[in-house]
């Protein structure tokens, strides 16, 4: 494979298309931007008018990422009034930017797989419903078996996915070479096709949520950064920006990779155990045949790696078994930038996909990009309002599929908000099941060992915020 470009210096229009189109007017604020969406019309940058913040809310959303406007997209929807979102940096210059798009409901447990399956339902349609291009295209993907172990975990998640009305086929090699014309079919003891999959623009995506959210009457501010949070009485009751206060009465923590440190910033410390760790995928120049949109997303896990066309050539990332960790606290990156490539650190993943697909050997790269994931120690997303703190709720820890779980998570979180619960069972996912346990009794010195043997700690007695990658970080099912 021929290097072309190595340089990390800026992405292809199609990945780092402006979060925000000119479809609007801007207002400025001295040393701040402020995005006002109202049902009439979308305010952007060059105007000389403002939308000051306002000095109460009933519930203020921090993080302007796809989950941040998925969220103030399905409390609007749901009649909610008064919502505020704010972002420290620009609406969707996070990770949801630099994401690769794919959409799939090839998830380890039914309520993750329900979540994706209606995002999925929701990206389809959100052009028609605001007018703004997401680049939708379903593709449908394979998830691909190399050993018979993996093709009765396929087959197993194929069963699952039936009992909850989602289109799935367990298919041999040779119907798998059919669908995907570079796939190497030669170790392969099966596959999983699933139809309905799909991938999107994700910045596009988030300006859609913004836009639909906007003609509810939701107000997004830029360059506006939550410093604390006040909890009175074990009850929130207003976040302290950098612009001054707004009293709410509900606050929700959707800011990614920055979750855990708003978490500390309360007058009651809220664990929201995640870490960040660097992820990189490859950009290919168009292949001597240029793949389709249309074709089918890879995902080999056993090889650890997904693929997607993209501009006529592969856009392929996976999970190594040695991620590196991303240390935050304590910085002030408002966005995230295209992190420092690591052509070593990726040789497992780039051998993986010329094993998988040999005809690339001759493609020409394009870019390798490495943008920040957030991992949470059980490779579960959090959400749910937290024990202690009444009308405090996370959504967060997406663990590289925030893109498929943002709309079906935001809209639980609402309904959770709304009725006290939300029509799908989150248990696996609610917050409480993260939190750092209550304090564990000491297990007495083993026999023999004498009375002033010290006590041992009972396993587990602490979960917390880890130092590191608490996990291996399996492709997800």
């Amino acid at each position: 494979m021929r290097c072309c470009v190595r340089s990390s210096g800026a992405l292809s229009p199609a990945l780092l298309r402006q979060v925000l189109s000119n479809s609007g007017c801007w207002g400025t604020v001295p040393g701040r931007h402020v995005l006002w969406l109202s049902p009439r019309h979308l305010a952007t940058a060059g105007e000389p008018h403002a939308t000051p913040l306002p000095s109460q809310a009933r519930v203020v959303i921090c993080g302007g990422g796809i989950v941040g406007t998925s969220v103030a997209y399905h409390l609007a929807k749901l009649g909610w009034t008064e919502i505020v979102l704010l972002e420290q940096g620009r609406l969707g210059a996070g990770t949801t930017r630099l994401c690769a798009g794919i959409i799939s409901v090839a998830k380890p447990i039914s309520i993750e797989s329900k979540m994706a399956d209606y995002s999925n339902a929701l990206y389809e349609r959100l052009e028609e419903e605001t007018g703004v291009k997401t680049g939708y295209v379903k593709t449908g993907s394979l998830c691909l078996a190399q050993n018979q172990d993996r093709f009765l975990s396929l087959k197993r998640l194929a069963s699952r996915l039936k009992v909850i009305g989602i289109s799935c086929n367990v298919i041999k090699p040779k119907e798998v070479e059919k669908l995907h014309p570079l796939v190497n079919i030669h170790d392969l003891a099966g596959a999983l096709h699933l139809p309905g999959d799909a991938v999107v623009s994700p910045p596009d995506i988030n300006h859609a949520l913004a836009v639909a959210a906007a003609s509810h009457g939701v107000q997004i501010h830029e360059r506006t950064t939550v410093n604390h949070v006040l909890v009175e009485k074990g009850h929130v009751t207003g976040v302290e920006t950098d612009r001054g206060p707004i009293d709410c009465e509900y606050f929700i923590n959707c800011a990614g990779q920055w979750a855990y440190e708003l978490g500390q910033a309360s007058e009651v410390k809220v664990s929201v155990p995640l870490h960040g760790c660097e992820h990189f995928y490859l950009l290919t120049k168009p292949t001597q045949q240029p793949l389709p949109a249309n074709t089918p997303v890879v995902m080999d896990m056993d090889g650890r790696i997904y693929v997607r066309a993209w501009q006529g050539g592969v856009l392929s990332g996976g999970f190594e078994k040695n991620p590196k960790p991303i240390f935050t606290e304590g910085r002030n990156q408002l966005e995230i930038q295209n992190m420092q490539e690591d052509w070593d650190h990726f040789e497992p993943m780039l051998s993986a996909l010329l094993r998988r697909m040999p005809s690339l050997e001759s493609c020409e790269i394009h870019q390798l990009v490495n943008c920040p994931e957030s991992f949470t120690p059980d490779m579960r997303c959090l959400m749910g309002e937290t024990p202690g703190v009444n009308g405090y709720f996370v959504l967060a820890g997406m663990n590289s599929s925030g893109l498929s779980f943002a709309g079906g998570a935001g809209k639980y979180l609402a309904e959770w908000m709304t009725y006290g619960y939300p029509s799908g069972n989150v248990w696996p996912l609610e917050n409480q099941a993260l939190r750092e346990p209550p304090e564990q009794p000491d297990i007495p010195a083993p026999p023999g060992h004498g009375s002033d043997a010290p006590a041992v700690r009972a396993e587990g007695a602490s979960l917390g915020l880890p130092d590191g990658p608490a996990v291996t970080h399996e492709p997800p099912l």
